[in-house]
């Protein structure tokens, strides 16, 4: 399935021939849900949740994958058998239980100091940029600001250097810089974890950010370990061009991505 581009019918059809060899790896924003300006208002498309279950219980793991906090998503896509990577896997929730990497429970006043250097900083206060407390992370978003371009160059600014002054990481996304601990997790790694922990044999990802593009590098490497891969980017406005590029698939935003998870489920 990774050389060349498929179709959404080739591919679910080669998943639902091997499902029980399958993990499912499932961006959250912008792939199960829609893009909307307010963060905390995103949700999943109507029917995915109803799909998720099922799928869980066919395949060797259905995975939600996200920089967003693992409570939110077992929270919002809540279904049985599927398993929560959080804040690009240092924080997991399954069967209703949270694993958090020790090394982040050390990092959560530093976090919280620069969340409060932030919330001071002229560019955040005066553009009213909304601050998402991650608890173990925090992101300043824009994407509710109406004059938005305005502000990105001095938001950005201010966000490298607090995150140089606290020591943190700086993962820039879709109108969002994330402050986190210097921890090292990205999607490939959470990928790579559900992988070895399910003994999966073809690994989907579905995504459609930059945060993405170490899953997809993740599936590169494993499709040269033997691994079936299929690299699923969703489109939209703000859909990076190389995540694109290097898709086997490409749909067309969460609709399609409904359509795809429908022809899993037989």
């Amino acid at each position: 399935m990774s050389a060349g581009t498929v179709t959404a019918e080739q591919a679910a059809r080669a998943l639902v021939d091997r499902m029980k060899e399958v993990a499912l790896c499932l961006d959250f924003d912008g792939t199960l849900s829609p893009v909307v300006d307010d963060p905390e208002a995103a949700r999943p498309l109507r029917g995915v949740v109803e799909l998720l279950g099922p799928l869980a219980s066919r395949f060797a793991a259905v995975a939600i994958v996200s920089g967003r906090p693992a409570a939110y998503l077992g929270e919002h896509v809540a279904a049985p058998g599927v398993r929560y990577l959080g804040l690009y896997g240092l924080q997991e929730m399954h069967d209703g239980r949270i694993r958090v990497d020790p090394r982040l429970e050390e990092a959560r006043p530093t976090v919280a100091a620069a969340a409060e250097a932030l919330r001071e900083s002229d560019a955040v206060h005066d553009s009213g940029a909304w601050l998402e407390d991650k608890e173990y992370a925090v992101a300043v978003h824009t994407r509710r600001i109406p004059d938005r371009e305005r502000w990105a160059d001095r938001i950005d600014r201010a966000a490298r250097r607090i995150a140089d002054r606290y020591g943190l990481e700086l993962i820039p996304g879709k109108m969002v810089w994330e402050l986190r601990p210097l921890v090292r997790s990205d999607k490939g790694d959470a990928v790579r974890r559900v992988v070895d922990e399910s003994g999966a044999r073809i690994v989907v990802v579905v995504g459609d950010d930059l945060g993405d593009l170490p899953a997809f590098a993740a599936l590169t490497e494993l499709a040269a370990e033997g691994h079936d891969v299929l690299r699923v980017a969703v489109r939209s406005e703000e859909a990076p061009p190389q995540l694109l590029a290097a898709a086997d698939l490409v749909l067309q935003g969460p609709d399609e991505v409904l359509e795809f998870l429908r022809r899993l489920v037989v």
